[in-house]
């Protein structure tokens, strides 16, 4: 229960934004968990948060469940938490107005002291606050169950053996595809000499995103030391609220490459239709695909599918918002069994 509270306290510092790109630093991100965590122990001991753990969850039968969910529950000490939760998230929310504008002398406006940026971290923190307490809850109530119910142990059994099974695909795909990817400095003198750059997210104030942008540099960066002779810049170009192939050819054009050397994909809605339109609608068959390193395994697994020869260069230049990072490799990774049974 503790390290778990710890856990999501280090969640709610990287997720105030200290990851991000523009300040990225282990000394920012240790500059607004720290305070945090010492704020959270200081008003879990003041409030006996964690006084008195049971040592084990006892066997609970059917007829038994509610009385002893509301046992998980009163152990968790809703009060307490309630207060410790705020008093650790009103210090977060100052604290990180502060910071940024104190320390890092930020002056985005997202990062100045509101209600409404008060609302917003709150907001996020009590779902975190749920999300763990709610799952904690439920693993104990599984547990007391099991220790009742033989079927209940032998599906719960069965899930763990296809969790490794699984986990053991993610790690065998990788491993299959790993000799593919490459950086700009390692790439190999017979690469083809065509990349296909993968579109990306577009703020709402017409930014692009840095993920993106970072794409389109990779690319330029390919162009200028002669790796490349052009480069398909491939995106959701339908909606204007996106346009992101406008974005993608501007940039590349602000940074010297001529316009004859890009190929516009105005209908690369999603990755495979982005493979798909180089193969079929391009004409070619062998392409250096650019993409943040979370990415590029898909890629060359869908790209095998139409028929591509691609290897892969991580166009991973800046340090990202750690949250989004992480849930950006979980999520590609989840997904690789799925997409090799499906291809």
């Amino acid at each position: 229960m503790i390290l778990g509270d710890f856990v999501v306290i280090i969640l709610m510092g990287f997720y105030a934004g200290v990851g991000i790109w523009e300040s990225g630093t282990i000394r920012h991100i240790l500059g607004m968990i720290v305070p945090s965590l010492v704020v959270w122990g200081v008003s879990a001991l003041l409030f006996k948060l964690y006084k008195d753990l049971p040592k084990s969850i006892g066997a609970v039968r059917w007829k038994e469940l509610s009385p002893f969910v509301n046992n998980l529950i009163k152990f968790q000490k809703p009060r307490q938490v309630l207060f410790v939760w705020a008093i650790t998230c009103v210090f977060q929310t100052f604290w990180i107005s502060f910071y940024w504008r104190g320390i890092i002398h930020s002056q985005s406006y997202f990062y100045r002291f509101s209600l409404g940026t008060a609302v917003w971290y709150v907001t996020s923190y009590a779902t975190f606050f749920l999300l763990w307490r709610g799952m904690w809850t439920a693993a104990n109530v599984v547990i007391g169950l099991a220790r009742s119910y033989r079927w209940i142990r032998i599906i719960g059994i069965s899930l763990q053996v296809l969790i490794v099974i699984y986990a053991v695909a993610i790690l065998l795909i990788n491993l299959h595809y790993d000799s593919r990817k490459y950086t700009i400095d390692t790439l190999p003198a017979d690469a083809p000499r065509t990349a296909l750059v993968f579109g990306a997210g577009v703020y709402l104030n017409g930014r692009p995103s840095a993920v993106l942008t970072d794409r389109v540099n990779t690319a330029v960066e390919l162009y200028q030391r002669g790796k490349i002779d052009e480069m398909i810049m491939s995106g959701d170009n339908s909606d204007a609220s996106r346009n992101e192939v406008d974005h993608m050819v501007r940039l590349a054009v602000e940074a010297g490459v001529p316009e004859s050397a890009i190929i516009r994909d105005d209908y690369g809605i999603h990755t495979a239709e982005s493979l798909y339109n180089a193969k079929n609608v391009f004409g070619k068959d062998a392409v250096i695909y650019v993409s943040q390193d979370f990415h590029n395994i898909r890629i060359l697994m869908t790209g095998d599918r139409y028929g591509l020869d691609g290897i892969a260069v991580a166009a991973d230049r800046r340090i990202y918002n750690i949250s989004s990072w992480m849930t950006w490799y979980i999520l590609d990774w989840l997904r690789l069994p799925l997409y090799w049974i499906h291809y």
